[in-house]
């Protein structure tokens, strides 16, 4: 929870659907951003997770609000929104972490500079020695755009009440359009930096040191219990050999695999309302099915019989990675977990080591495999399409060939030069 009591929570109704909502410091949901999702998110079907996303944006939005004693809906009743000055301490805002925001609010609530002359830049200066590190970019882009619709929605909402006269009308229709623009213009762009620092897979070493040290037997394991040893080895094997994200992963059960075929579905199950969690992982692609080798099937058939069924919760619903403690499904926290403990324990690992690199590993090894086979460009991108869920004309693998396609261009151009200098045509 923030210090000025706002937080975000999941409700789950009867029929599994799920909606985050966005609650005051008197534990009661905001009337606004309620309607706001329900209205403009929601009603596009969007996900769970898309929707607290959206919400941890008009979070910060409010925390902004209360930072800066600004009272909105004095300012919409009177014709005016922001000033440069406050929507440049907004965006400066949107670029930090919220545990330090949190920090500064805390800072505030303590010290004797009082809220009404709060300044960003200041706590920014005074922090600089600690080397506070701005959120992603594309997750600051995603807050200011969230903050920019959830102005206009509330600027539309008030126009269309009665007895709004036209001149009101006028004055807030530019001043609305005067933040959309000086938002908009804020909205950061990676346009310089081209292919250099994006996400590509693990190296080959990077690749053998992990399976190594996640080894059941492993003395480097970081783990005690046999449980989660198998488990998490079993995990980190799904993760590199099937390539799948983290939703898809949790949300296997049992019954999804087929030991005689030698396969498993995955398949999206929005709003389960056999799904314990609170926050359902998902798969965000189409369902299909993937082989498992004889490897990987062994393997599991062992989690499930010799490790899985200790577990007493375990019994109670099919889901196939459980909890250590109580056999519950995995949860997206302790997932992560995994993956903290795999970086803080062994630092022979690289620091950026994620599930989503995994996936990254495994369209490489893919690029790899399908040039070794000679096939057709055409014919991989309508494989690939179909062992991740996309359609036939999705871009999206364009965002896990990266380190292919560097590859491939360096090692033309590198023969183009070694041609030229062997042909004599430059000394």
């Amino acid at each position: 929870m923030t210090p000025m009591g706002y937080q975000i929570k999941t409700l789950v109704a009867a029929n599994g659907e799920r909606l985050p909502i966005l609650m005051g410091s008197d534990g009661l949901p905001l009337f606004e951003p309620t309607l706001f999702v329900l209205t403009e998110i929601r009603a596009r079907n969007r996900a769970t997770n898309t929707i607290a996303d959206s919400l941890r944006g008009i979070l910060v939005f409010y925390l902004f609000l209360n930072l800066n004693r600004i009272d909105l809906r004095k300012r919409l009743a009177e014709g005016r929104l922001f000033s440069m000055g406050e929507i440049e301490n907004l965006a400066r805002l949107c670029r930090l972490p919220i545990k330090h925001i949190n920090s500064a609010i805390i800072h505030n609530e303590t010290g004797s500079v009082a809220c009404s002359v709060y300044s960003m830049e200041k706590y920014r200066q005074r922090e600089a020695s600690k080397h506070i590190k701005e959120i992603a970019s594309t997750f600051i882009s995603a807050r200011l755009r969230i903050v920019r619709d959830y102005i206009k929605w509330l600027v539309s909402n008030r126009l269309l009440q009665d007895a709004v006269g036209n001149e009101y009308r006028t004055v807030l229709s530019e001043a609305c359009q005067f933040v959309t623009s000086a938002i908009n213009a804020r909205l950061p762009t990676d346009g310089k930096r081209g292919y250099l620092g994006e996400r590509e897979g693990l190296v080959s070493g990077s690749v053998k040191e992990l399976l190594r040290i996640i080894g059941f037997d492993s003395q480097d394991n970081p783990w005690q219990d046999e449980h989660s040893r198998f488990r998490n080895e079993l995990i980190i094997l799904w993760l590199y050999y099937l390539g799948v994200r983290r939703g898809e992963l949790l949300g296997v059960r049992i019954s999804n695999i087929d030991f005689r075929k030698g396969s498993v579905i995955i398949v999206r199950r929005a709003d389960d309302p056999t799904d314990p969690r609170k926050n359902q992982p998902n798969a965000k692609t189409k369902a299909r099915e993937l082989p498992l080798s004889q490897f990987l099937q062994d393997k599991t058939s062992t989690y499930i019989v010799k490790y899985r069924s200790t577990l007493p919760g375990a019994r109670k619903h099919d889901f196939l990675f459980v909890s250590s403690d109580h056999g519950y499904p995995l949860s997206i926290t302790s997932f992560a977990k995994i993956f903290n403990t795999l970086r803080s324990k062994c630092p022979s690992l690289p620091r950026k080591l994620f599930a989503h690199i995994l996936r990254h590993t495994w369209h490489d090894r893919y690029s790899d495999e399908m040039d070794k086979r000679g096939v057709e460009e055409e014919s991989e991108k309508k494989t690939r399409s179909y062992l991740m869920g996309w359609s036939e004309t999705s871009r999206t693998a364009a965002t896990y060939t990266r380190r292919h396609i560097r590859k491939r261009a360096q090692d033309a151009s590198l023969r183009m030069q070694t041609d030229i200098t062997q042909k004599g045509k430059i000394q």
